[in-house]
Order: C-alpha cells, then sequence, then structure tokens
C-alpha cells in the first residue's frame, strides 16, 4: 500500500493506484457582471481551479500534448474557441510548460473561460485549469489565475 496526501487529504491505495485529479473550489460569484454571454438565466458561479496527471510517453511535449486534447475535444463536439495565442513558460526547476486560453460552452449554455497550464515532469503531464465565467467575471480574476498556475512546481 502506498499512502496518498495531498493538504488535508490522507489514505492508503494499492500501490496501482495514481493520484489523477486535484480539484480546488474558489468563492461562488453572485453576480457574474457584464459580459456573460448566454441565453439562459444566469446562476452563481464558482470559480474552480482542476488539476489532473495522466502518465505520458518521453516524447511528449506540452505542445503535442496539448493539441491531443484539443482534437479529443472537437472528437467529442465540445464547443472550443482559442483565445490568443499559448505561451511558452518555464515553471520552477525549468520545466518547459504552455500557458493556453480558452472558452468552453459548457451544458447549460455559459461561456466558460479557462487559463491552462500544461508541464510535463518525470513521465507525468500535469494539466493546471483555472476557470471562470467569460467576460468580466474572469477578467476580475485573470491576474490571481495566472499568479496560481506560474507557481506549479
Amino acid at each position: 500500500m502506498t499512502r496518498v496526501t495531498f493538504g488535508t487529504f490522507s489514505l492508503d491505495a494499492p500501490n496501482a493506484w495514481t493520484l489523477s485529479s486535484i480539484i480546488l473550489a474558489g468563492p461562488v460569484d453572485d453576480t457574474p457582471g457584464q459580459g456573460m454571454l448566454t441565453t439562459k438565466a444566469v446562476q452563481p458561479f464558482q470559480r474552480n481551479l482542476i488539476t489532473t496527471l495522466e502518465q505520458v510517453s518521453a516524447k511528449e511535449t506540452p505542445e503535442s500534448y496539448v493539441e491531443r486534447q484539443i482534437q479529443g475535444l472537437r472528437e467529442a463536439n465540445v464547443p472550443r474557441e482559442q483565445i490568443g495565442s499559448n505561451e511558452r513558460v518555464e515553471i520552477e526547476g525549468g520545466h518547459p510548460a504552455l500557458l493556453t486560453e480558452q472558452v468552453i460552452v459548457g451544458a447549460g449554455g455559459e461561456r466558460v473561460r479557462q487559463m491552462q497550464l500544461v508541464v510535463i515532469k518525470g513521465g507525468i503531464a500535469y494539466t493546471v485549469i483555472a476557470s471562470h465565467l467569460d467576460g468580466a467575471s474572469f477578467e476580475r480574476v485573470r491576474k490571481e489565475f495566472r499568479s496560481m498556475l506560474l507557481s506549479f512546481s
């Protein structure tokens, strides 16, 4: 058995099990504000940060990994809009990473903007996604999201 620990979460798991997702819930935004583009009534939204971990081959790069993820979204017919250009960054330890931004349309028609960091370390692709409603709501937390993502190590 291996002890899996993350913050206050801790439990024993068989050796073949791996940690694959981490979700941080931010404060609920009761007033989405202007810029929220949807035809449906706006519900309160809880901004969030989700991290996924996936074993990848040694030849995988942040760019090839992101392209594979985008292809999967296309195949699943998930509406996705690229925002700006991808930005190459370096995180602690000198690991190259890719910072992207996109808008995904949720099941309720809401436009959710995501800032995403992808880094590959030790054969694991880490995808850290910070999400909030598109428009003014996202812009209010843009600096906070960027700071959180770039602090990943």
